[in-house]
């Protein structure tokens, strides 16, 4: 968790902000819409934010979200 938590610094602006949404609950799509993108540019950011936190899948990374809310 606590290495998840440092390798946030090394997200983009743009993947900080999707990274963002997603801890505030919203979907991929409803991304895209808000911040003016493609899905496959959020897709992409996907990606390299899975990457970059060493995560596989969404449902990981919101178990760590959850885990950020509650130490928070």
């Amino acid at each position: 968790f606590y290495e998840f938590k440092k390798n946030i610094k090394k997200l983009s602006r743009a993947e900080a902000a999707v990274f963002k949404l997603y801890m505030e609950g919203y979907s991929a799509n409803k991304i895209a819409e808000t911040l003016y993108v493609s899905i496959n540019t959020i897709k992409s950011h996907n990606k390299n934010i899975y990457r970059k936190l060493n995560v596989t899948s969404r449902k990981e990374l919101m178990v760590y979200s959850q885990m950020m809310k509650t130490v928070e």
